[in-house]
């Protein structure tokens, strides 16, 4: 069972709702983040963070956790949500994109347009959960490289050290 942190703002609280719903049906342990009632005045930037930091802090405690925002500004939410430390925050329109997100960057969060269509919004999520980073050392690297980043400010090429035999070979 998967735990799934869900907020909205006022551009995606129907929508949040939805998923919420539908993902406690399917047997998911839902946490809402979001407000009680629609409100029209609210600020995603909260909800970003709250979905952000209970995903992260799920993972660090070994929980399968993941965070969804819905929201009427689906890039500028990703960017909220990406300033928590250890959340990538992925905007996504299809199961395609969350399947790429998670296999390369094991995006944590990820945050779906107000206005997508529900059975559309709800497919991604499915994928997004489903899908498992790809262990290639590429990604790793790339993800230490980020890390790296946002914990110490530079970038200084964290190696990924490992023995010739466990290198994947890609023959065309």
């Amino acid at each position: 069972m998967t735990r799934i942190h869900i907020a909205a703002d006022h551009g995606g609280y129907e929508l949040g709702r939805t998923l919420q719903e539908r993902a406690i049906a399917a047997g998911h342990d839902v946490v809402w983040h979001g407000a009680d009632e629609l409100d029209p005045g609210d600020d995603y930037p909260v909800f970003a963070v709250r979905v952000g930091a209970a995903a992260v802090a799920d993972q660090d405690a070994a929980v399968d956790a993941f965070a969804v925002l819905v929201a009427g500004e689906p890039a500028a939410t990703a960017v909220a949500a990406n300033k928590v430390n250890g959340a990538r925050a992925v905007h996504a329109v299809s199961p395609n994109e969350a399947i790429a997100a998670r296999r390369i960057v094991d995006a944590n969060v990820l945050v779906i347009a107000g206005v997508a269509w529900d059975e559309q919004a709800w497919l991604t999520l499915g994928a997004f959960i489903r899908t498992g980073m790809e262990h290639v050392v590429d990604h790793g690297r790339r993800i230490l490289q980020i890390e790296e980043y946002e914990n110490a400010g530079t970038i200084e090429g964290w190696a990924v050290q490992l023995e010739p035999e466990q290198i994947a070979r890609h023959y065309d």
